[in-house]
């Protein structure tokens, strides 16, 4: 815990500061009953009987950006606000969206492990056939589920990489995406059309499993699916099916569903496939601002501020505050 970024602020406000880490349920509820405010780290889940017990909390903070494992509606109806850490490391998980596009489309990894097999020969019939077909990033297609905070980093930097940039998000009002030089299509559009397809939206009862067979099936076959969002966009066992029948080139996952994979695992097994480990958000940058945010929107609702990124249900923040498909 990073008492050296979080303890000034509080201080700033006569705040003691209490470490706690919990290893589970119950651990979560003793460490919270007395506090008047949390900053949760990690995924730590925030169910309804948890919510219930501290008697005092009046905010809570992740320093991250997913609320999918707290319960909204159980913290409104005890009073209780909660925030997130939205924007503080969206460059970091646009950085790696671009980099794992990149990965996945030049076959950089499977190119990687080529050597590593102490093989080489650049124009060799052997090398064609290890890797397979290779296209040009540039004028291709990406389409962005959800121009929230970090689809609004991607777009310019694919925009940089000359890629034709459209996207798809109901609570978005179009100027910000003409601003961003960005077309708005129907998702069935984008799915059909795009070269890349990325995403960028919160896991909510609307949005899970967004991404399955019917999905598969009409995206090109040349296409690229990367999601650095929230595993539980994509049914797992469709794409699977849908990589292994050729319905799409291949697929960048730094999240997953379940998560983690276990490592037998047969999505592991395809060549066609790069999976990270959650850690698209992280840079040491990212890290301090997402401290510092958290301490900060706890400091501002026990000084009867309003937070700046209180989240009371992730559709409705995304209309009123502009943030996208829920604003991740």
């Amino acid at each position: 815990v990073p008492v050296q970024l979080i303890k000034p602020i509080l201080d700033g406000i006569d705040a003691e500061l209490m470490i706690a880490r919990p290893k589970n349920d119950a651990d979560v509820v003793e460490s919270g009953r007395d506090a008047d405010g949390i900053i949760m780290h990690g995924s730590v889940p925030f169910t309804r009987e948890i919510i219930a017990r501290p008697k005092r909390c009046r905010v809570v903070c992740r320093t991250g950006v997913g609320v999918d494992r707290m319960d909204l509606r159980a913290a409104a109806e005890h009073g209780m606000k909660v925030c997130n850490a939205a924007g503080c490391n969206s460059i970091e998980v646009a950085e790696q969206t671009i980099g794992l596009l990149i990965a996945v489309a030049r076959k950089l990894t499977r190119m990687n492990q080529y050597v590593r097999d102490g093989r080489w020969r650049g124009h060799s019939a052997e090398l064609h056939a290890y890797r397979g077909p290779v296209s040009r990033i540039a004028g291709r297609s990406l389409g962005i589920v959800g121009l929230g905070h970090v689809g609004r980093q991607v777009a310019p930097r694919a925009q940089g990489l000359k890629l034709r940039v459209q996207a798809v998000d109901p609570y978005l009002d179009p100027k910000i995406a003409a601003d961003l030089g960005v077309t708005l299509v129907p998702l069935d559009e984008l799915i059909k059309t795009s070269d890349f397809i990325s995403l960028h939206a919160p896991l909510t009862s609307e949005t899970r499993k967004m991404f399955g067979k019917a999905q598969f099936a009409a995206m090109k076959p040349t296409a690229f699916l990367i999601n650095c969002a929230r595993g539980g966009l994509v049914h797992t066992e469709a794409l699977y099916d849908a990589l292994v029948a050729g319905q799409i080139a291949g697929a960048a996952l730094d999240v997953t569903d379940p998560e983690p994979l276990p490592a037998d695992h047969k999505i592991l097994t395809l060549a066609n496939v790069i999976v990270t480990c959650h850690t698209a958000a992280n840079s040491n940058e990212s890290y301090a601002d997402c401290q510092t945010h958290a301490a900060r929107e706890v400091a501002r609702v026990l000084t009867g501020q309003a937070p700046t990124t209180e989240v009371k249900d992730p559709w409705l923040l995304a209309e009123a505050q502009d943030q996208g498909f829920g604003g991740v």
